[in-house]
């Protein structure tokens, strides 16, 4: 017989499996409830969100953040208060100070926060986040550098595309850069690999040739090709996004079965170069034989192959 002592778990499921995620997903499945602003959960990461007009929105958020705290309590299953942040989307040269707490801690206000391994900041550009993934897939690379040196081509490439260019890619669709710094960096831990994979450090090389001889698509081609597969999969019912406002048919066309989205244009750059603005341009310039693929597996061969590179 196993005696029980003052404050020993009696029951649990072991770390680790499936069950036990199934059990958490079904224990904090009524976190939602009571909820006033847009909450959205994965795992268990937790983020309540709420455009902010007046002292009222900020009065529903707290109150919000005051609920949360109440069912943590009620229901044994604390925050992880030194991780909670409040980032605030603004265009304002002096955003209003905004204090929030949860429990008795205030809240630190942040700039930037990583957000299921996007950094997103308060102006929506992605300067940081290019920044981070490129440390982070260039110290990867050093290690590849490192112990796969003497191995040939083709182990390279493939310890290369199946270890780095993850980092790189990674929701690369909501993400992609418009800006061309940012860009180039990215290109230049490709670039890097490209030598390394050939064995080619001659100054007079065109790394270009390198990547075309690997059979490599640019970094840029690659997240062109997946906001477009994304554009594919939200218009059959394919991803989890709803049929977004932003969607407009083209006026310009009486077509019951148009393709064609009217351009939204816009002189805020984030907004001009997010997903549906800079994507419905990038989408009305397929072919129509493209658009009309009946998979998306069919629908990316098409758009790879009519890339200046293929994959």
């Amino acid at each position: 017989m196993v005696r029980s002592h003052p404050g020993s778990v009696l029951s649990g499921v072991p770390q680790g499996t499936l069950l036990g995620l199934l059990l958490f997903l079904i224990y904090i499945n009524d976190i939602v409830l009571g909820i006033d602003s847009e909450i959205r959960l994965f795992a268990d990461d937790c983020i309540v969100y709420r455009q902010n007009r007046n002292s009222c929105d900020s009065v529903t958020l707290q109150s919000d953040i005051n609920k949360l705290h109440e069912w943590s309590n009620k229901w044994q299953m604390s925050f992880g208060v030194s991780k909670c942040c409040i980032l605030s989307i603004h265009r304002k040269c002096t955003p209003p100070t905004l204090n929030y707490t949860l429990g008795n801690t205030l809240l630190n206000v942040v700039n930037s926060h990583s957000y299921l391994g996007v950094t997103v900041t308060s102006d929506l550009r992605w300067h940081e986040h290019a920044n981070n993934i490129s440390v982070k897939a260039t110290k990867t690379l050093n290690f590849i550098c490192r112990d796969v040196y003497c191995c040939p081509p083709d182990i390279k490439a493939t310890a290369y595309i199946s270890l780095v260019r993850p980092h790189l890619e990674y929701a690369a669709a909501a993400w992609d850069p418009y800006l061309v710094g940012d860009c180039k960096q990215l290109e230049k831990v490709q670039r890097r690999a490209a030598r390394f994979v050939k064995r080619d450090y001659k100054p007079t090389t065109l790394v270009s040739s390198l990547i075309s001889q690997l059979g490599w698509q640019t970094l840029s081609d690659h997240r062109r090709n997946s906001r477009l597969s994304l554009m594919y999969k939200t218009l059959h019912g394919l991803a989890g996004i709803s049929t977004s406002p932003f969607r407009h048919p083209s006026k310009t066309t009486h077509s019951a079965n148009d393709d064609t989205f009217c351009v939204l244009s816009s002189s805020i750059d984030p907004y001009k170069y997010s997903f549906y603005p800079r994507t419905i341009v990038d989408w009305n310039a397929l072919p129509a034989s493209v658009k009309s693929r009946p998979s998306i597996h069919s629908f990316r061969c098409a758009i790879c192959s009519s890339s200046t590179n293929s994959i």
